[in-house]
């Protein structure tokens, strides 16, 4: 039922009536329930059909907040969003995750700390965070040998909830990602889709049958690791040689520009290379997009997504690199694969991680098994603000 209200697939009794063959009696008890807890408040009345005008239901979605938290490489954004995954606070902070977990955490509790501002700590419902490296899901631990060794075996969720007790979810950035970008973007257009992150590093997210997949610990989507041909024998940071990580990131770019000779030290000197029109610029980020199209190629052939969306600061700067995939990805994949296949550049940018925090612990602690559950009650003090 509070799926129905949430949707606004069904917003008044009768409605809901309609939609699950429930009787009048049933019904009432459950909406009762949800009225109690604080997850559903009476609002205007609707229109009627004649005699007393239905009272409509609607989802409580200022009742409680979640706090959320998407760490790149260099990079977090962080906010505090109400029950429907809209942020109400946020804030951007340049970090090193390499720092490690004693370093980066702290910073970031403070952060929220700054942004819940005078809301009640009862307020805090959940926690979810993206880090930039392979997670156990169900351990919320992150498990990069190589590539974040200080957060190795760290579990993350108890550190959080000692300072802020609600559940606390982690995952990997680019599925956290993937998840914004399909539920603001692409839910109920495309079912199956796959999100390519290009940045610092590379790295993917599956959603699929409208889903996020994380295989069976968590270590699926990892597509930054799969080796090219023609890579040169790049030493990739895990350990192995000619991952597309290592030859087409924007690390990789940065690295084969200077090893040409030109002085860059971001993006932003490779972005006005190629504005000026350098030769030599061009032709490293047209064999970035080749290699990396060749994994997209294979992705493509083995998932069949309707989508793939290519983010991150090197496809949002660089256009030919997304042309340059395209072209791969249609050359050397499928018929049938590619028959229909989109494939975009990201239209929510560096918010798709705060999105897709928010969604993966509401889609946790507003589930059916935690709403049924006893615990689950909204603080008294903020229902009548909904």
């Amino acid at each position: 039922m509070l799926r129905l209200i949430r949707t606004g697939e069904a917003v008044t009794r009768a409605d809901i009536g309609r939609v699950t063959g429930l009787s009048r009696p049933a019904v009432s008890l459950r909406v009762t329930e949800l009225l109690d807890r604080g997850l559903v408040v009476e609002d205007s009345e609707g229109p009627s059909t004649g005699g007393r005008p239905p009272t409509r239901l609607r989802f409580n979605a200022s009742g409680g907040v979640v706090l959320v938290a998407a760490l790149g490489a260099s990079r977090a954004q962080i906010a505090v969003c109400d029950l429907a995954g809209e942020p109400l606070a946020r804030a951007v902070l340049d970090i090193d995750v390499e720092e490690g977990p004693d370093v980066v955490l702290p910073l970031v509790m403070d952060t929220w700390d700054e942004l819940l501002g005078d809301r009640p700590a009862s307020l805090v419902l959940g926690v979810g965070m993206g880090v930039p490296a392979t997670v156990e899901f169900a351990a919320g631990r992150t498990e990069s040998a190589r590539i974040m060794a200080s957060w190795t075996g760290v579990a993350i969720p108890p550190i959080i909830a000692d300072r802020f007790p609600a559940p606390v979810f982690l995952d990997n950035d680019v599925n956290v990602i993937a998840i914004g970008e399909h539920r603001a973007v692409y839910a109920g257009e495309a079912d199956d889709l796959l999100f390519i992150k290009v940045s610092t590093r590379i790295g993917s997210g599956v959603i699929a049958g409208g889903e996020i997949l994380r295989g069976a610990l968590g270590a699926a989507g990892e597509i930054g690791h799969i080796p090219v041909r023609d890579g040169g024998g790049v030493l990739c940071r895990c350990g192995n040689v000619d991952c597309v990580d290592s030859v087409a990131s924007g690390t990789a770019i940065l690295r084969d520009l200077r090893a040409r000779g030109h002085e860059v030290k971001t993006l932003a000197d490779v972005v006005s290379l190629v504005r000026a029109g350098d030769a030599e610029t061009m032709t490293v980020v047209r064999n970035a997009a080749r290699m990396l199209g060749e994994v997209v190629a294979t992705s493509v052939n083995l998932l069949n997504p309707a989508v793939v969306v290519i983010g991150g600061d090197v496809a949002e700067t660089f256009q030919p690199l997304v042309a340059g995939v395209r072209e791969v990805v249609h050359r050397r994949s499928t018929a049938l694969s590619t028959r229909n296949l989109r494939i975009e550049r990201s239209r929510l940018g560096p918010g798709a991680g705060i999105t897709g925090c928010a969604h993966m612990v509401l889609d946790h602690i507003l589930s059916p098994e935690a709403v049924d559950s006893p615990g689950l009650h909204l603080p008294r003090s903020v229902r009548s603000h909904g």
